[in-house]
């Protein structure tokens, strides 16, 4: 079963109708659209337990060139893959697109330069870090932690990356001390968390910090 979700544009797309997703609400994929703004064009995305792929579907429209979206459920990756294919199509330049359907722990540690990644492939430029991670896992699945390692520790971001997790505002997820917090944001029983990473910690070979 599919049900269908409205993108800030007014553009609608599909959603799984099922209790294994949980969709950004509308009022947060807006608010994160807002806050990130013009930072969004021509930067890289990386979207981990996507679901519909709502919230990267908002990052194509705002002007992200690169896409690759991480999700376990068969379901939901073809519903995905067809949402961001259907923005790809109306959008004026080039975008790369790829999702792939793995438990997202087993993904991070193989790192970005994982030959089963096609997009790294296509893509014209040899940096395969990413300006943007988007982080969603179900609430309650302890993820958050080790997700935020192995973002590091496997070279997925760059020193200028940005990670957003959206989370419970009951219970606000343990930050790694390889990131730091740069801003919190409150939208009723969902909260959003910004972070970069930790300077003196973490060693960088990237010295551009633009996308």
């Amino acid at each position: 079963m599919k049900g269908k979700l409205k993108l800030i544009s007014g553009k609608r797309i599909e959603s799984p109708l099922n209790q294994k997703t949980r969709p950004t609400s509308s009022k947060v994929r807006e608010a994160l659209i807002n806050i990130l703004g013009n930072e969004l064009k021509g930067a890289s995305w990386l979207d981990l337990c996507s679901g519909s792929g709502s919230m990267a579907c908002e990052a194509l429209q705002r002007g992200v060139k690169r896409v690759l979206a991480i999700e376990k459920q068969r379901e939901a990756v073809k519903i995905c893959k067809k949402n961001l294919i259907d923005v790809s199509k109306t959008m004026s330049h080039s975008i790369h697109i790829e999702v792939i359907c793995s438990e997202l722990i087993s993904s991070l540690k193989k790192g970005p330069k994982n030959k089963t990644i096609e997009l790294i492939k296509d893509y014209e430029r040899p940096d395969q870090k990413f300006d943007f991670v988007f982080l969603d896992p179900p609430y309650e699945s302890g993820l958050y932690e080790l997700s935020q390692e192995l973002l590091l520790s496997k070279q997925w971001i760059k020193k200028s990356s940005t990670l957003i997790c959206e989370c419970s505002s009951k219970s606000m997820p343990r930050i790694h001390n390889g990131w730091q917090l740069k801003k919190k944001k409150f939208y009723g029983n969902t909260s959003l968390i910004f972070l970069i990473p930790n300077q003196a910690l973490n060693c960088f070979d990237d010295t551009d910090s633009t996308h």
